[in-house]
């Protein structure tokens, strides 16, 4: 399995997240029951650490709460490696 390409739309919906401290994490499929490995967002303390790729707190400490679309596009290329080493760590 290969690591997905972040997306900004993965970057808006950690952004836009409600929960409580939200991360960007790998799951491998649908509800994470097998399958290519994608990216999702879900609440830190429902997610297995390995599994993640960056928190929210993270994403805002680099470009803020409110980045306009140059700032999210630089963050993804970033970002992308961090994408790639947490899905080699998976496999």
């Amino acid at each position: 399995m290969s690591a997905p390409i972040v997306t900004r739309a993965d970057v808006r919906q950690l952004l836009d997240s409600p929960g409580e401290d939200p991360v960007l994490y790998l799951q491998a499929g649908v509800d994470d029951e097998g399958g290519p490995l994608q990216l999702d967002v879900w609440v830190a303390a429902h997610v297995n650490h390995a599994k993640v790729v960056v928190h929210r707190h993270e994403v805002v400490d680099v470009i803020g709460s409110a980045p306009d679309t140059g700032q999210v596009d630089d963050y993804l290329a970033v970002l992308q490696p961090t994408v790639d080493e947490v899905a080699a760590d998976l496999l």
